[in-house]
């Protein structure tokens, strides 16, 4: 049984957040000290910006002194700052997700971060690092009720994410749990290698010659010729082709490498991830050395969208992710769940969307094409996108310009004979779909009850072809992700489209 709620007690952070403060600042800095240190040389604003960092650093430590909160009965009140003082009062009506993070440390010490998402977007409302378990277990009980926790946890305290709500859930079956060889699929599909790559090769970039760079120059000699020495050996001398041979090897050596990093890296952001739905919410627990715990109400999903790649495909797999509104829109703003399923075979996507979505009758999804004349208007501006491409060439040999054109040209025409065949949209009584992609095919669905503006867009070549663009939004909208936005469809249909759905969501109550 919990206890007793103090809410009108002074609460402060947990006596170990200095040294958590401590190493968040650390890891924000450590790449700029190194770069500073062993990098170009010769300028003493680097050192001042050093200096700078250091201070905000212990600033921030030194701020663990003035953070307070308050578990109010209706709201959480948090005030933080030293010279700048600064209070934010959330109503725990307006809290969206609650998200938790606990590393090695964390769990040895028995406390947990706690982010609070609500739907103003951008930044979490409030980050509090650290508490214990308890704080965590009593700030649930005010944002869920008491009768859910009770019924969702064990009666002894927990200690750590792993036996917080998913270790006593309801007794439901998870909707998805990710097998080793699921997440090996997963480093594949994704390639996030090229990310830590790229990442490396820009810190390798900035070091000037010292013991550092021809230590690392040194070891890539090293390995260059043990894989060239190894070829050798095993293939012997095959004249012109060893070159090409060679090439072959270094890329399926590269690809190779480029799969471990992606593996690995998967496997420390996705060990043991399971996904349940309890009580109208999911939630989601994951992570190899940083355990993180993430809930989403479910009538707060704003959209839903399934993603199908080539290498997707391959496997027979397809990876779902969702959009709330408002909330943490990238990992650098804190913690994150977009991918909500991250993979699952292909097969389970109607009872994943089922779980997820149930008030949503997915079987009687009936997909509409785009207009048949979008195929002449995309071949059209890859033609005119062949020529200018091709124009170079002129001057290398002006044979060479037509050539390259028409095979442009009759590659733009594959692509929108291919792109006519994969878009489409639907559009029934709860929600409103698209999907599109050649290589990278993607479906999103928004919820009609979560539509807050639906444009019709017309550019002078719509107005030449009589269609138009069909644009909605709703809150949880992400700059750059895939959203509903419906091309090459007559203007009469679009408009249609927008009355009917201006009509439907006219009838329904917007929710958070």
């Amino acid at each position: 049984m919990a206890t007793t709620m103090q809410s009108k007690d002074e609460r402060t952070l947990h006596k170990t957040s200095p040294i958590f403060i401590l190493l968040d600042n650390i890891k924000k800095i450590l790449f700029p000290v190194l770069i500073a240190l062993i990098g170009p040389g010769g300028s003493y604003w680097e050192y001042i910006a050093l200096a700078v960092a250091l201070i905000v650093s212990l600033g921030a430590i030194v701020q663990y002194k003035f953070y307070r909160y308050w578990l109010e009965p209706t709201q959480i009140r948090v005030k933080e700052g030293i010279i700048f003082r600064n209070e934010r009062q959330v109503p725990y009506n307006r809290i969206q997700n609650i998200n938790l993070s606990q590393n090695p440390l964390h769990r040895i010490l028995g406390v947990v971060t706690v982010q609070l998402e609500s739907a103003s977007g951008g930044k979490p409302e409030a980050v509090i690092n650290v508490v214990d378990m308890q704080a965590v277990k009593e700030l649930k009980e005010l944002i869920h009720g008491k009768e859910e926790l009770e019924n969702a946890e064990p009666s002894n305290e927990a200690t750590s994410v792993e036996h917080d709500e998913t270790k006593g859930a309801t007794g439901n079956p998870p909707i998805l749990k990710l097998s080793f060889s699921e997440i090996v699929r997963y480093g594949v599909i994704t390639n996030k290698g090229l990310v830590i790559l790229a990442v490396a090769f820009g810190f390798l970039s900035q070091l000037t010659d010292g013991v550092i760079k021809n230590f690392i120059e040194d070891k890539l000699v090293l390995i260059a010729n043990w894989i060239s020495t190894s070829f050798d050996s095993v293939v012997g001398d095959l004249g012109a082709l060893s070159i090409v041979v060679y090439a072959l090897v270094l890329c399926i050596l590269g690809i190779l490498g480029l799969w471990i990093l992606s593996i690995t890296f998967a496997l420390f952001k996705l060990h043991d991830f399971e996904l349940v739905k309890n009580r109208g919410k999911l939630q989601a627990t994951m992570g190899l050395m940083t355990r993180m715990q993430a809930t989403i109400p479910m009538s707060r999903v704003q959209t839903l969208t399934v993603r199908n790649s080539l290498f997707h495909r391959w496997f027979k797999r397809l990876t779902m992710s969702v959009e709330t509104a408002g909330g943490v829109n990238h990992e650098q703003q804190g913690l994150t769940i977009k991918e909500i399923a991250p993979l699952f075979k292909a097969e389970q996507r109607a009872d994943i969307l089922q779980q997820i979505q149930p008030d949503v009758a997915w079987q009687d999804i009936k997909w509409q094409p785009i207009e048949a004349a979008a195929v002449k208007r995309i071949t059209k501006k890859s033609v005119l996108a062949s020529v200018i491409v091709s124009i170079p060439l002129f001057w290398l040999h002006w044979a060479w310009m037509p050539l390259v054109a028409v095979m442009l040209s009759i590659l733009g025409y594959w692509y929108a004979k291919v792109y006519l065949k994969n878009t489409a949209y639907c559009l029934d009584h709860d929600v409103i779909g698209f999907k599109s992609g050649v290589i990278f095919k993607k479906e999103t669905f928004a919820r009609i009850g979560k539509v807050q503006t639906v444009q019709v867009k017309e550019s002078p070549f719509d107005r030449r072809y009589g269609m138009a663009k069909l644009e909605v939004d709703t809150a949880g909208a992400t700059v750059g992700a895939h959203h509903v936005e419906i091309p090459y469809i007559m203007l009469k249909d679009a408009q249609a489209i927008q009355c009917r759905l201006v009509e439907r969501v006219s009838h329904k109550q917007f929710v958070w």
